[in-house]
């Protein structure tokens, strides 16, 4: 009873604070906050979502599990576990959510379902327009998938009322990376990771990731429609490995760094170029591969320590790191591949590759992390992958 006591409490302290830094300026479209979380397997025989329902205490229960019609690609084969996939958002909920994406990097298309309540109903499968798709974007009715493998590409579809997904080549744009496959994976190191609309929808970006020199980031200009400019504005990153990256409700990008362990954040500028507020924030662990924004917080899941870091995020876009650099830990032998934040800010969602659960954290008012559950999913070291609210 006490635990139950303390828990809610935190929960009101944390809405409390949500709610205060909602009122402020911001950028952000109100957020779907989902019952649901999603998790996806990567399986190299046959790709695959679980459903797991959220209690009121963060908790996770799995439901169902159902196919993608495509193929994943397993731990991958040119890098060992837990990251075959190299990337953020494999899978995305749609913002109004209606719609859930997925990434099938094993046969090159991605799928889309009808999200109905507890169920998923697949209602699309279509090629990716590339090799390797690894994440998912979307702005209105346009949806952006990112191909990482061989001439990389941001491939562009129309949405379709019915959820069908309708190629529009003529949009398709291309990534400055070429990194072939080595049986099934490239050299995740050195592919992009991450494609993301702004939250004022005028931009998308990406994140580039070049372990022998630095990376960069792309941001095309998007027009009332959502289609990209035909070139990118590119800005050099801080770290050779620029990974996962967010969106504050400022309009500052933030963004995790793979090769340092460490945070950056940006401003975005008129012409769409990033200029560094915070430079290589490193928190002292290693692999600080994806990361999160939450509020007046962002968190990098840290997969060589399997931990996770927070950093306060001031008013103008700067990062302060909380501590000593561990604001939760996960279980011994873990390795997170993914992290996402629930829309009220209460609760952080960290997938464990190696494992093969998901770890519930309840966020604290000043930033730190209580794990409040540990819920299996797919079997450990099989290269799940991908994590969606």
């Amino acid at each position: 009873m006490k635990l139950i006591h303390t828990l809610a409490a935190s929960i009101a302290g944390v809405l409390a604070v949500g709610t205060a830094h909602a009122a402020e300026p911001s950028f952000s479209l109100p957020r779907f906050d989902s019952p649901y979380v999603y998790v996806l397997s990567n399986d190299i025989a046959a790709n695959s979502v679980a459903v797991l329902k959220r209690n009121f205490f963060g908790g996770l229960e799995k439901k169902a599990v159902v196919s993608t019609g495509g193929k994943g690609v397993g731990v991958g084969t040119t890098a060992p576990p837990p990251d075959p996939l190299g990337s953020q958002n494999a899978l995305l909920r749609s913002a109004d959510g209606r719609w859930l994406y997925a990434t099938n990097a094993g046969s090159n298309q991605v799928s889309v379902f009808a999200i109905e309540g507890g169920r998923l109903n697949l209602v699309d499968v279509q090629p990716s327009g590339g090799s390797y798709p690894v994440s998912v974007a979307e702005r209105g009715n346009r949806v952006y998938v990112l191909n990482s493998a061989g001439t990389s590409t941001v491939t562009v579809f129309q949405l379709t009322p019915g959820g069908q997904l309708v190629a529009l080549p003529q949009e398709t744009r291309l990534i400055g990376t070429d990194a072939p496959l080595v049986g099934n994976q490239p050299n995740v190191g050195m592919t992009p990771a991450q494609v993301q609309v702004s939250p004022d929808g005028r931009w998308l970006a990406v994140s580039v990731k070049n372990a022998g020199a630095k990376g960069w980031f792309e941001l095309f200009a998007l027009d009332r429609a959502g289609v990209p400019a035909t070139d990118p504005v590119i800005s050099p990153s801080n770290d050779p490995q620029p990974f996962g990256f967010d969106f504050d409700d400022r309009g500052y990008l933030v963004t995790s760094q793979a090769a340092g362990s460490a945070a950056s954040s940006y401003s975005v500028g008129r012409d769409g170029t990033l200029s560094a507020v915070s430079a290589d924030v490193a928190n002292g662990q290693a692999a600080a591969c994806w990361l999160t924004v939450s509020g007046r917080f962002a968190f990098t899941a840290n997969a060589g320590k399997g931990d996770i870091s927070a950093y306060r995020i001031g008013r103008n876009g700067s990062l302060t790191l909380l501590g000593s650099g561990v604001a939760g830990k996960l279980e011994a032998g873990a390795a997170p591949t993914d992290i996402k934040a629930s829309a009220d800010g209460a609760f952080i969602y960290v997938g464990n590759s190696l494992g093969g659960n998901v770890d519930t954290f309840l966020v604290l008012p000043d930033g730190h992390l209580l794990q409040v559950g540990n819920t299996p999913v797919f079997a450990g070291a099989a290269g799940m992958q991908g994590l969606a609210l």
